[in-house]
């Protein structure tokens, strides 16, 4: 489990932090699935917050609805006790997990969410605490809500007069796999997310929140899942403000095309043992598919061994022609203008080389810019790998080990997650949404790499443990106001007319963003400049016309 706050020592009392372990809360919730009873948290302040975790959302997605869109649950009878978070949907546990608050896995049981809310009222917010609804990232493959946590939730976001809800939806070959026909379209995972949302809306008020002052953030994953939410005609009605972290729809790793997803999904199922008669039908995987136990079919970030590339995310979003009926260029220019908070930690990249392995060699970095700029899918594809093999790899010693780590580095994190970063930042600012960058750098020893900006707003480590110091709870009050404000106002400055330390993005300034360090200030070269050059291998992507 993750390390907490201190109870004592170092006192935050703006922050709630030090809050008691949970007691059963006497009040109950009538919701349209049910009623409803929660944990009651003690925030220092002494104000309180109900939990209700794990509440069902959707019908088990087990036997002929695995692979389908999901279902609304049916209505329960009795109260539901959601004193605990619910499943996860079955992945594989990555070598990490023992830093994260595990809970089990089960199929049936996986499609819940959780909500934490304020027991009291607000004069500012006399229709209901702003929402902001939270889902988890792990390359759609790995991790659920209980991750993200729930003492550390209410004592640093519903403190700040806020109600969070974070969800579980289905993940890797359960919420992705596509035959690319009408038998199975994919993207339900997406669909799970869908029905949440309007769970949500139609329950929410119930809980104290406001409906119509929703914010969907996340991370990862999650991040790209919240702006491709905001694009699709089936969800993009259902929020108001968007918060991607550290990953988009415009990141290369987020989406994929109908045709690719369709055949690295039949590929996979062979490969795990499906053997198809001649004519090899959409029937007939599906058929086998369903029947196999769900041991067999989990995946984690490290996918199977000896299917795919190393660090391939096997099973994502793909353009089905229903959740998304148009490219996602039509969709970002016909969807609703929304403000958007997005950024990237300074070091995106560490994270993955070291999770991956990529960097072995000099020359393995020179493979990895190969495999990510193929001929098929890049017009001049030879002059851009030149180029990028310039940028990165210009002056290094072969031999230096940690220099060759040090550029992979580098290369992942512009290429995965920093030039689609900046690419949607250029594009929302200059359709005309109120666009806010960032570029988290604050320093502690484990550095500024994918995951570790989430500490400071969700208060819980994900990929090591979190003993914060003084300056670490300054952090921590620097980006939960940043967080609330947003969810609250649509501007991280809070309600205020005159622009504070964070200016809007400028279309006339593409790298201009705040850098999130004590003290924040505004800076001009978004990661170096870097993303500026990636700009123009976006746009000699064959397929960017599809996507």
């Amino acid at each position: 489990m993750f390390s907490c706050f201190p109870c004592c020592g170092l006192p935050r009392k703006k922050m709630g932090i030090g809050s008691s372990a949970p007691i059963i809360s006497d009040k109950t919730v009538e919701t349209t699935s049910g009623r409803v009873r929660g944990r009651r948290y003690t925030n220092v302040d002494g104000r309180l917050v109900d939990g209700f975790l794990g509440i069902p959302y959707a019908e088990p997605p087990v036997g002929e609805l695995r692979f389908q869109k999901p279902v609304p649950v049916k209505k329960w009878a009795d109260t539901l006790d959601c004193f605990h978070f619910g499943p996860r949907c079955p992945q594989t546990d990555e070598y990490f997990t023992g830093f994260l608050n595990i809970v089990g896995k089960d199929e049936a049981k996986c499609l819940t969410l959780n909500i934490f809310a304020p027991q009291w009222t607000s004069e500012e917010f006399p229709q209901g605490h702003p929402v902001m609804v939270w889902i988890h990232g792990g390359g759609y493959t790995m991790h659920s809500s209980s991750n993200y946590g729930d003492r550390t939730l209410a004592r640093n976001l519903c403190a700040k007069d806020l109600i969070v809800v974070s969800i579980n939806y289905r993940l890797g070959i359960f919420g992705f796999f596509t035959t690319g026909d009408e038998h199975c379209l994919g993207n339900n995972g997406l669909w799970d997310q869908t029905l949440a949302l309007q769970w949500i809306r139609d329950n929410i008020a119930k809980f104290g929140g406001d409906p119509n002052n929703v914010t969907v953030f996340g991370q990862s994953a999650g991040g790209a899942s919240s702006d491709l939410l905001s694009l699709s005609p089936h969800s993009r009605d259902l929020f108001h403000k968007v918060i991607p972290m550290a990953g988009n729809g415009e990141c290369d790793f987020a989406v994929r095309t109908a045709v690719d997803q369709a055949k690295l999904s039949r590929d996979f199922a062979k490969f795990i043992g499906y053997k198809p008669a001649e004519e090899d039908t959409s029937e007939d995987v599906l058929a086998w598919l369903r029947g196999q136990y769900a041991e067999l079919l989990e995946l984690g970030m490290s996918g199977k061994k000896g299917f795919g590339r190393p660090g391939q995310l096997l099973f994502v979003p793909n353009l089905d022609g229903d959740f998304f009926p148009k490219s996602l260029a039509e969709l970002r220019k016909e969807a609703p203008r929304k403000p958007r908070m997005l950024g990237v930690t300074q070091h995106e990249g560490l994270f993955f080389v070291g999770f991956s392995g990529l960097a072995k060699s000099y020359e393995s970095v020179e493979r990895f810019i190969d495999r990510c700029l193929p001929d098929e899918k890049y017009e001049n594809a030879e002059r851009l790998r030149a180029e990028v093999k310039e940028l990165y790899l210009k002056g290094v010693d072969p031999k230096d080990r940690k220099e060759v780590v040090f550029r992979m580095a580098k290369v992942l994190g512009d290429w995965a997650i920093n030039a689609g970063t900046w690419e949607l930042a250029r594009i929302e600012a200059e359709l005309g949404s109120p666009v806010y960058l960032y570029q988290f750098n604050y320093f502690n020893p484990d550095g500024a790499t994918h995951c570790t900006e989430l500490r400071y707003i969700l208060g819980k480590g994900i990929i090591s443990k979190f003993r914060p110091n003084d300056d670490d709870l300054k952090m921590v009050d620097l980006m939960t106001d940043f967080f609330a404000n947003f969810a609250k106002y649509g501007n991280p400055n809070g309600k205020t007319d005159a622009e504070g330390v964070w200016k809007k993005h400028d279309p006339q300034n593409l790298s201009r963003h705040l850098a999130i360090e004590l003290p924040p200030k505004m800076e001009d070269q978004f990661i170096e400049g870097r993303p500026e050059f990636w700009h123009k291998i976006y746009l000699a992507r064959k397929d960017r016309a599809h996507l």
